[in-house]
């Protein structure tokens, strides 16, 4: 069984690993496929977006799955160099995403795997730091055949939440995007979950290449 696990995990992580190479610095790649599904997930927002009142009640927009912290580093979570470990920066965001899941999904998500992370700059001590995070994909799968605990089971939901973290910088009136991070979520098979929508082609991108990449699931 565990030796099942490793070698599903070995593949998933294989496959990410080619993605990311179409992402460099974690841009969304312009290829077509990604394009047409992206265009093609705005039009589906359209309703949402300029009628509102009329738009399915079951569909959210992404940015409205949103939320946020705000911290000081310290400097017992520092290294020799007085730059925040990384690791506790990928601590904080897995918290900030678990609640967003929890939040989004109404009922306690189930940890499934860390998705990507990249670290684009050092966070030292007593720099502001702001966490964000927002669902950037939700899709009920029908056998997650890499994960044995769901095999089998029809109507599980997945969520992605991508966590982004910002140096704030108040006397300069600016931020800086120090990483980013996105883990992946399950809840309970039958869960009824909201259908997220991307507000603009930023967001779509997002979430098109989500789509991709959660059919090696």
């Amino acid at each position: 069984l565990e030796k099942d696990q490793f070698e599903a995990g070995k593949r998933r992580a294989q496959l990410r690993k080619e993605a990311r190479k179409k992402q460099k610095n974690f841009q969304t790649p312009l290829d077509s496929q990604i394009e047409r599904m992206a265009l093609g997930l705005l039009r589906e927002a359209g309703p949402l977006k300029n009628i509102p009142s009329l738009a399915n009640p079951r569909s959210i927009l992404m940015e409205q799955t949103k939320l946020q912290n705000c911290e000081l580093a310290q400097p017992q979570t520092a290294n020799l160099a007085n730059q925040i470990f990384g690791g506790f920066l990928m601590r904080r965001a897995f918290d900030l995403a678990y609640a967003t899941a929890y939040v989004f999904a109404g009922c306690r998500p189930r940890f499934l795997e860390v998705d990507q992370v990249a670290f684009t700059i050092p966070v030292n001590v007593g720099d502001l730091t702001s966490f964000q995070a927002q669902v950037i994909y939700a899709n009920v799968h029908d056998d997650l055949r890499g994960f044995n605990i769901y095999r089998g089971q029809k109507d599980v939901p997945l969520i992605s939440i991508e966590v982004s973290a910002w140096v704030v910088l108040p006397e300069q009136a600016s931020a800086k995007l120090s990483n980013r991070f996105t883990y992946t979520f399950a809840v309970s098979a039958g869960t009824e979950i909201r259908n997220v929508l991307p507000s603009n082609m930023e967001e779509a991108r997002k979430m098109a290449v989500q789509l991709c990449n959660h059919k090696t699931i």
